[in-house]
């Protein structure tokens, strides 16, 4: 799957595998997923003064299709309403590389990224493109790893201009390290993750850094109920002194077995 976070390429997975395994591209690995889930649901609440889960947020229901092979198909976002506010499409090559993301807001085109490939099927580069298909930027000398995940890139401009630069490490699937630099090579942003033995993350640093300002926000996660699966399906979120931030409730389902 292809994720952006800014003008950071957070994860790319290109990889093939026997039709009878699962593809170590697949967005159940990118994720953590243990079984062939079909759908999953994530709602997010705020915890009270004690870190008991209070009401639900009135942002965030995000819901993730998946086709049989383990690739993200699309995604919802609504409010505690049930109105869907922002909606993504995936298409895929045949190798279950990323091809294509659709994005919607409001029930409007917002937004679009193309992703192509080489004859090896390698990633080559990838464009993004506003609400009326304009291009915003492009990326080149795409990397990855053995899990086809991008290791690196370098965004660019609509004018080719250098927009800047990133670089990415994984444990397997899970991002586990991420830089991005500014086209003069200066760092603006780093993220780092610490996994737990179940490969969920288990803390997780993020800095930003602008011409006046440097932000970090330290964060822990606590996983506090699993299913039958093995898939978390309550997780509470601490800030750096150690307080209940919020709470997300996960919700599975899965496809029948052959």
């Amino acid at each position: 799957m292809l994720c952006i976070t800014g003008s950071v390429l957070l994860s790319c997975n290109n990889a093939d595998k026997k039709a009878t395994e699962v593809a170590k591209n697949s967005d159940w690995n990118g994720q953590n997923l243990k079984g062939r889930v079909q759908t999953m649901e994530e709602t997010t609440y705020t915890p009270d003064s004690t870190g008991k889960i209070g009401a639900m947020d009135s942002c965030c229901i995000n819901i993730q299709q998946f086709d049989d092979k383990g690739y993200n198909t699309g995604s919802q976002s609504k409010d505690s309403k049930g109105t869907v506010k922002e909606e993504s499409s995936f298409a895929h090559y045949e190798g279950g590389q990323a091809k294509e993301i659709i994005n919607t807001k409001g029930g409007k085109p917002s937004g679009s990224f193309k992703i192509t490939i080489n004859k090896e099927g390698k990633y080559n580069g990838a464009t993004a493109m506003d609400s009326v298909g304009k291009i915003s930027s492009y990326y080149t000398n795409l990397t990855e790893d053995d899990y086809g995940a991008v290791t690196a890139g370098t965004e660019h401009k609509p004018d080719s201009s250098i927009k800047g630069y990133f670089i990415n490490e994984y444990n397997k699937a899970m991002l586990v390290n991420s830089t991005g630099k500014d086209s003069s090579g200066k760092v603006t942003f780093m993220y780092k993750a610490e996994l737990d033995n179940k490969g969920n993350v288990a803390k997780q640093t993020e800095t930003n850094i602008t011409k006046d300002s440097t932000t970090t926000k330290v964060s822990s996660f606590k996983y506090d109920s699993f299913d039958e699966q093995g898939n978390w399906t309550q997780r509470t979120k601490y800030n750096d002194k150690g307080k209940a931030v919020q709470v997300t409730k996960r919700s599975y389902t899965y496809f029948k077995k052959d």
